[in-house]
Order: structure tokens, then C-alpha cells, then sequence
């Protein structure tokens, strides 16, 4: 399925999360949450082996992608080698936060030694944070996409993950009634989604980003197809 079609861009994806404060190592007067049911919308519960889950640094502040991937590139030595780092806001409808997101970190014993490099790098972490179940959760983050068809892409790095563009932002609401519809009325098989947007060759294109292990071109034609008709007829 991969061609030889690479493209790099930045961008962003956000999706509702199901949420759990950290109880790992973590340093004192710090908090770390965990996206604890990851891809949802695939799987309808946790799965039975589950990659490693993204984590959240809370900060005081949003850094931006430039200021994260500028740390994460002088700790390398400091449990970093896998590791993918962005940044991210968390929307718990009643409170607000920014975060440093770290996916693939294998020892959560280790969270404090991270967070101890971190602060060596200039961090400030949030001393309280209020985390509820769910949050609407916007990470900002580069990729490595492939292009099959105009439209179409698959993630390079991350396996079982593609993207769609669509003609126009749409709503969280909208979003999800779109979904509803797709998965109860079309021969679509089963997949996770989540809207995003990225910035190809100096343009904003909103996307839609699939989640499915069983990944394919004509998954993604199908459902970009019933997306981009019930968009446009919105």
C-alpha cells in the first residue's frame, strides 16, 4: 500500500478523550494525565494489549511546537530515544490546560527522570490541575504522510493510521453526528476518527484522521466518500 510519495507537514488533531490522572513516579507538586481508552471509536473499550498510551505533562503555560520538539531534541539521553513529544491544550469544559503530550514512553517509573530533564530544559509544570474524565484534547505535532490517491494519505511512523481531507471545518457536533450516521448506515468497516488539520504546501487542509487495523485504500475511499457528501450537503 505505501508508495514513494513522502511528504513532512505539521498540524493538528483533536478528538474527545477519555481521561485518567497519572499516579506513576511522578515529581512532587506535578501532574501527568493518561489517554486511557485510546481509539474508542474502534475498539468501543480498552484493547486487550494496548499500545502505550499518550501522556500529558501539565504546564504552566502552552509551549509551542517549535519550543517542545526544541527540548525533547536536547534530552535525547533522558528516556527519549522512541519517544514522540508535541504540544497540547485539554479542554475539560470547565477548565482549561496546557500540556507537553509524550507517546511511546516505556517505563512510567521513569515519568519523574523525564520531568526532572524537562525542567533542566526550562519547563515549568502546573503544581494543580483538575482532571475529569473526558476532555476535548487538540495535540500539535509533525508527520511523515504518503500520498496513494489526492486526498488520501497514510501515516509513515505510525502504523494503522491514515488521513482524509475534507472540504470544510466542521463542528465537534456536526463531527460526530456525521460519524453516527456513517457507522450505522454504510458498508464502511469498523474505525476510529478524529478531525485535525495540516498545513501542505502553505495551506490550511482540514482532515479527518482513520484509525484502523485494518487500514486500507478502499477504507479510506469509503469513508472520505460518505464524509465529504454529508459535509456538503450540511
Amino acid at each position: 500500500m505505501k508508495t514513494n510519495n513522502l511528504i513532512k507537514v505539521c498540524g493538528s488533531i483533536t478528538k474527545r478523550e477519555s481521561m485518567a490522572s497519572g499516579t506513576y513516579n511522578i515529581l512532587k507538586n506535578t501532574c501527568v494525565a493518561e489517554a486511557n481508552f485510546p481509539y474508542s471509536g474502534y475498539y468501543g473499550s480498552v484493547p486487550e494489549q494496548a499500545d502505550l498510551n499518550s501522556l500529558f505533562l501539565f504546564t504552566t503555560h502552552y509551549y509551542s511546537l517549535e519550543e517542545v520538539l526544541r527540548i525533547a531534541q536536547n534530552i535525547d539521553s533522558c528516556y527519549m530515544e522512541k519517544v514522540n513529544v508535541a504540544t497540547a491544550s485539554l479542554d475539560f469544559v470547565h477548565h482549561k490546560y496546557s500540556a507537553i503530550r509524550v507517546k511511546y514512553f516505556t517505563d512510567y517509573e521513569h515519568i519523574h527522570l523525564l520531568q526532572t530533564c524537562c525542567i533542566k530544559a526550562g519547563v515549568e509544570f502546573a503544581k494543580k490541575v483538575h482532571v475529569s474524565d473526558f476532555a476535548f484534547v487538540r495535540v500539535t505535532k509533525c508527520f511523515v504522510l504518503e500520498e496513494l490517491e489526492e486526498g488520501i494519505y497514510i501515516d509513515n511512523k505510525e502504523d494503522h493510521k491514515g488521513y482524509i481531507t475534507i472540504p470544510k471545518q466542521i463542528s465537534n457536533s456536526e463531527f460526530s453526528d456525521i460519524l453516527i450516521d456513517i457507522r450505522n448506515n454504510t458498508d464502511c468497516k469498523l474505525f476510529d476518527a478524529a478531525m485535525g488539520a495540516m498545513i501542505i504546501n502553505s495551506q490550511v487542509k482540514d482532515m479527518v484522521r482513520i484509525f484502523s487495523e485494518n487500514l486500507n485504500v478502499q477504507l479510506l475511499k469509503c469513508i472520505k466518500e460518505r464524509l465529504v457528501k454529508s459535509i456538503l450537503n450540511k
